[in-house]
């Protein structure tokens, strides 16, 4: 998700709410400006490929050896607990799963975005990230306790469901401060985005998923985050533990863009993924414990 050009796109929207094909093109813009680079999205193919096999990955982790070094480092981890060292990058990829593989990938392409200073008011590109990776976190928590999907796959819907606040920040900056400005506690803030933009971040989120070719289940969760009752198929109960996920983090002051009112979501969302109030209650009292180690991961990504 690494942007080629960070030139603004369009910094100077006009006040009323913009017609849906000016949407449509502002959107294509960004995406082409935005480009995914080509490692992150032959790993991305190739791990939703179910012929691909270890030699397929290995040779597109070779291409790129920051990503090499992750992977690397990641198996060696105290994580997976290995009483020998592996030196081997095939057997590593093996060990730690093709989709652990992909989620490295893309958070090698992504955490450099956060890393330059773009503070305003409450928010900060520190700040969003790590919410992101606190929600990242706390999804895979979610899918594990409900078993309502794979948890590597809730984990990188989390990771990725604010994305489009970043390419707001990016290449909307006066419109995106704009909606800053506007925070408070009587709307959500998707709401006040769609009534100053015509359009919120996670639509925006979502094309431009889709565009680099994402799975529809991950495009789909970050589109409907907010409004997970609007998605239907996998896309649903992914974004049911995005929106969940997102709401725990809320709960503790760890936001996207600095403002702290967490509202509950619609109680079908617990409904869906089976969360029961004693599931809650645990996952409550292991919520601490679960972003310290979110906020060290987005440390040492985003360095």
């Amino acid at each position: 998700m690494a942007a080629q050009n960070t030139e603004p796109v369009g910094t100077r929207l006009p006040r009323n709410p913009l017609p849906a094909e000016v949407i449509e093109r502002l959107f294509s813009r960004i995406s082409e400006v935005s480009t995914l680079p080509t490692a992150a999205q032959q790993i991305v193919a190739l791990t939703g490929d179910p012929s691909t096999g270890a030699d397929d990955l290995l040779d597109a982790v070779r291409s790129d050896p920051a990503l090499a070094m992750r992977v690397m480092r990641t198996v060696n981890s105290s994580v997976y607990g290995l009483s020998n060292a592996v030196g081997d990058l095939k057997q590593a990829i093996t060990l730690i799963g093709f989709e652990e593989v992909r989620n490295l990938a893309l958070t090698t392409y992504v955490s450099p975005l956060f890393s330059a200073s773009s503070n305003y008011g409450p928010y900060s590109r520190a700040g969003l990230w790590s919410h992101m990776v606190g929600t990242a976190v706390v999804a895979r928590q979610i899918a594990e306790i409900t078993r309502k999907a794979p948890p590597q796959e809730a984990y990188l819907a989390g990771l990725l469901h604010d994305t489009g606040y970043i390419l707001l920040d990016q290449y909307l900056h006066g419109p995106f401060c704009r909606v800053i400005d506007e925070l408070d506690e009587s709307a959500p803030t998707w709401q006040i985005e769609l009534r100053l933009l015509g359009f919120d971040h996670a639509a925006l989120g979502g094309y431009v998923a889709t565009k680099w070719h994402f799975p529809a289940c991950h495009a789909a969760a970050i589109r409907c985050h907010h409004l997970p009752e609007t998605c239907d198929g996998d896309g649903h109960v992914m974004a049911c533990i995005v929106a969940a996920a997102d709401f725990f983090c809320h709960l503790k002051d760890l936001t996207s863009l600095g403002a702290h009112k967490p509202s509950p979501p619609a109680q079908e969302i617990f409904a869906t993924l089976g969360l029961t109030r004693s599931d809650m209650n645990a996952l409550l009292d292991q919520l601490d414990a679960l972003l310290s180690a979110a906020q060290d991961v987005a440390t040492i990504q985003i360095r």
